[in-house]
This record gives structure tokens, C-alpha cells and sequence, in this order.
């Protein structure tokens, strides 16, 4: 004679099957969605502002276990488009050049994060009252052609009508031009540098060049709306010195991070947060707290860093382990039905038992009547 399961009882075959199948899943979602430790962000040339920021992310990204690799590149230009490639093995990547021609590129923008204005040096032989419209016929010092600055600058120079039909253009990589540039082997050199960069510093400093105002930084900006005018003012670097000697008008760039967009959230918050610990402070030409914002991206921004500059990093990343709280992020529906399966299994069975009470005591009653 057989033997059945007592009613109200879910048979332990049932039991056993049914936490195989949720385990089974879970492991499924862990093994699928562990989130990845390894972030590579390319720069533009050694000594940069973007190769210094990015040192700065590698550091602090570095106490949380994600390995980060920099990777330096002369053209700055070409960053966007290596982060869209995926040939590339680029995560993330800065602009700070006009994209109004490439805002439907399959990347997000995760923040402006400082601006960069474009210094334009003169040799000091030139007059410490010479301008820009002085460079016109002059030899004048550039980094690498597909470089942010070269964008900016020749565009720049073109509204003076100074273009390489009428002046000599050299251009070479940052410490090689700088060096020359100081040697006195050009009349001018132009860098788009963060005004904290160590370069920028040196050059300001140099006796023997020249900072150049822009002058015409309001109808340059309204040509030209990836720059903005801004001030340098007198004696930021050096008060007692008077360095720079008096207020200086600029034009500059707001410098942008991007990511590919099949970047896992969890480097997404993890670089987040590395951005706000670099960036939050003041500098020369922000207030703290003025950076990183979403104000002036010239791209489509990522949907957690709207989330992030509004809530900032959501619980599950901040409190829990970075497995667990990717399997939470990226399985709510999946984790939410396989408990609606189990609370349904549990409801069924105290039904079961319900049922099968009402049935003993119906069962007793009866035998009582006889």
C-alpha cells in the first residue's frame, strides 16, 4: 500500500525541486551580473589636465578594488570615437571640443567636470601690450593636430584672420612644444590646460612669455558656443608677485566625461563618485561645489548620472556588496516574481492546511453523529 503525503503537506520532492530551481537562478544572476573591477580611460598626452584627473580617478577608484588603466594619446580628438568603438576597449574618455556635429554617438556624458581655458602665449620680445591680432605672420607653437586645443585655437585664430595661409603653424607633442616654446624658438604657443595643471602654472610664471588676453572673449563665445569668456584674475597664482600682473580675459571650454554605454552600473557610480571627490572642491575658476554638474553637456547624459547628481548613489551600491547589489540592480523583476513564487507556495500550503482541518474536523464531527 502506498504512502501519500498528508494534506496541507507540500511533498519534500516538491520542496527540494522548487529551491534547486530558485538556487539555481540566483547562482545564474550572480555568475552573469558580477560586476567587473577593471576600467580603462584614455587621456589626452602625459602631463595633460585629462591625464591628471584621470591619475586622480585611478587613485581614489583604486581603494575600492577596480583596477584602472590610463591610457595617453597625443590626438584628443579621436577619444569620443574610441569610446563608441568597441575594437577600441575604451570605458571612458573626456572631450572638451565643439560636438554639435556628433550628438547622437552611441556615448553618455556622466558630467562637466572643469573648464579649460585656451592660453595663448606670446614671446615676451613681442611687448607685454601685444595682442593676438600681433601673431598675424608669426610663428606660433600648437600640440598635435587632432588635439582639442588645435580645434579651438585655429578656430579661435580664424576669427583674427590669422590661418596657415598667412602664419606659420608648428605643432608637437605638450613637453616638447613647451620646452621650445620657453627656448624662445616661437613667437607664441597656444594649450588648452585646467588652470590648476602644473604646465599652465609654469608658463604663467615664465618671465619670458607673455599671457594674451582675449579681448573679444563675449563675441568669440557668441561664435563659437562650446567656449565661454572667463576671468583670470590678478595674482591668482601668486599675490605678492602679481602673478598673472592683471585681470585676464579668456576664452575656455567646459571639459566633459564620457562613457561607452554598455558600461556596467557599477563603474558608472563607482567613476561617478571618483569625479565628485576630484572635482568638488574650488579652484581658479569655480566655486566649490560648482563641479561636476550636468549643466552644459553636448551630449546625451547617462540616465544613473541624472539620477546621481539628483539622489546620489543608491543604497544597494552604497550599503551592500557590489555582487549583491548588481544582481538587485539588474534582477528586481526576475528576484521579485521568484518571491511572489514563494509566497505562493507558502499561501498555498496554509491553504492546504486550512483545507484540511475544516476536512478532519467535518470528518469528526460526522463520526460523533453516527
Amino acid at each position: 500500500m502506498s504512502r501519500r503525503a498528508p494534506i496541507g503537506r507540500t511533498p519534500v520532492w516538491l520542496r527540494l525541486l522548487t529551491a534547486a530551481f530558485i538556487a539555481a537562478i540566483l547562482a545564474a544572476a550572480v555568475r552573469q551580473d558580477r560586476p567587473p573591477h577593471d576600467l580603462t580611460i584614455e587621456t589626452g598626452p602625459a602631463g595633460g589636465s585629462y591625464y591628471e584627473a584621470a591619475m586622480q580617478y585611478q587613485a581614489i577608484l583604486a581603494a575600492r578594488g577596480i583596477r584602472v588603466q590610463v591610457k595617453p594619446k597625443a590626438n584628443s580628438l579621436e577619444l569620443l570615437q574610441d569610446v563608441t568603438d568597441p575594437a577600441a576597449g575604451i570605458d571612458a574618455g573626456f572631450v572638451a571640443q565643439d560636438l554639435s556635429a556628433s550628438k547622437t554617438v552611441p556615448a553618455y556624458a556622466i558630467g562637466q567636470i572643469q573648464l579649460q581655458p585656451l592660453f595663448i602665449f606670446a614671446n615676451a620680445e613681442l611687448g607685454r601690450r601685444s595682442s593676438i591680432d600681433d601673431l598675424r605672420g608669426r610663428k606660433i607653437l600648437l600640440p598635435p593636430q587632432n588635439s582639442a586645443t588645435v580645434a579651438a585655437a585655429l578656430k579661435v585664430f580664424q576669427l583674427y584672420d590669422i590661418s596657415p595661409d598667412n602664419t606659420s603653424f608648428t605643432y608637437a607633442p605638450l613637453a616638447e612644444g613647451v620646452r621650445d616654446l620657453r627656448a624662445g624658438r616661437y613667437d607664441a604657443g597656444a594649450f588648452m590646460l585646467a588652470p590648476e595643471n602644473a604646465v599652465a602654472r609654469e608658463l604663467i610664471a615664465d618671465s619670458g612669455l607673455h599671457l594674451l588676453p582675449v579681448s573679444e572673449a563675449r563675441a568669440i563665445a557668441n561664435q563659437l558656443p562650446f567656449l565661454r569668456p572667463v576671468t583670470l584674475p590678478r595674482g591668482i597664482y601668486n599675490i605678492a608677485d602679481a602673478i598673472p600682473p592683471e585681470d585676464t580675459t579668456l576664452v575656455a571650454a567646459t571639459v566633459g566625461v564620457v562613457v561607452r554605454r554598455s558600461l556596467h552600473p557599477y563603474l558608472v557610480y563607482a567613476l561617478l563618485d571618483a569625479l565628485t571627490q576630484t572635482h568638488r572642491g574650488p579652484g581658479v575658476l569655480n566655486a566649490a561645489d560648482d563641479y561636476p554638474t550636468l549643466t552644459g553637456s553636448q551630449l546625451e547624459m547617462h540616465p544613473l548620472a541624472v539620477a546621481y547628481y539628483r539622489d546620489g548613489i543608491p543604497w544597494i551600491y552604497r550599503e551592500l556588496p557590489p555582487w549583491l547589489a548588481s544582481v538587485l540592480d539588474r534582477h528586481t523583476v526576475t528576484l521579485a516574481v521568484l518571491a511572489g513564487l514563494a509566497a505562493l507556495m507558502a499561501a498555498t500550503t496554509w491553504l492546504a492546511a486550512a483545507i484540511a482541518g475544516v476536512l478532519r474536523g467535518v470528518a469528526f464531527l460526522l463520526r460523533r453523529g453516527r
